[in-house]
């Protein structure tokens, strides 16, 4: 791995589902003055993670032209109906051969931070774990930071759990986040109104 100084993170940001519990794409709906998926893109961004992947799926054209982001790549996963794992797949399989690790964002996480994309990362690097993730309470949060050396595994998960099974098969480097949004995500309206709720509230 390279030194702490030159170490290259990147950042893949799963995009691809149907969101089959809304009316439409949950990537495209409104956060602020802007839409859901490119808030999260600025959260990335803002934390210095690169280079980021957006990955893409159902209704990938709709999405990708509100995306103002000029660095972003794109990569398409005909295979998005299979579940997150082949997201995450063809995500890896974009990345450079230089990459040290990966975080996996998900696009409906809207209380990330940089600050805690920051601690993530630099826990990573101060120590020898394969894994670093967020955890509120004793309940693991996304996104996940994981080492190079775990890709060729992240090939062989499948369905839709994404890949949990790999936090219980290795040393992972846990950081305690104090704030309790994190741990919502959005899949249906009522979380949408929830969401929205605590926004107003911060």
């Amino acid at each position: 791995m390279s030194s702490k100084k030159d170490a290259k993170i990147a950042g893949l940001i799963m995009a691809a589902g149907g969101s089959s519990r809304l009316d439409s794409p949950k990537q495209l709906l409104s956060w602020g003055n802007d839409y859901l998926i490119n808030s999260i893109i600025d959260v990335v961004s803002q934390a210095g993670i690169a280079p980021i992947y957006i990955i893409l799926g159902s209704q990938a054209d709709e999405i990708r032209r509100v995306i103002h982001h000029p660095t972003v790549k794109f990569v398409f996963n005909p295979q998005w109906q299979a579940g997150m794992s082949s997201s995450i797949q063809r995500g890896v399989e974009a990345l450079p051969e230089d990459i040290d690790g990966a975080f996996i964002f998900l696009s409906d996480q809207p209380f990330i931070t940089p600050a805690l994309i920051g601690q993530i990362s630099e826990t990573f690097l101060d120590t020898n774990a394969s894994i670093a993730a967020p955890r509120v309470g004793s309940q693991q949060c996304n996104p996940v930071l994981f080492r190079r050396t775990l890709f060729p595994e992240l090939m062989t998960i499948s369905g839709d759990r994404g890949a949990k099974s790999l936090l219980a098969q290795h040393k992972v480097a846990w950081v305690d986040w104090p704030d309790e949004n994190l741990l919502l995500d959005i899949d249906s309206a009522e979380d949408y109104r929830q969401a929205l709720v605590k926004r107003a509230s911060y």
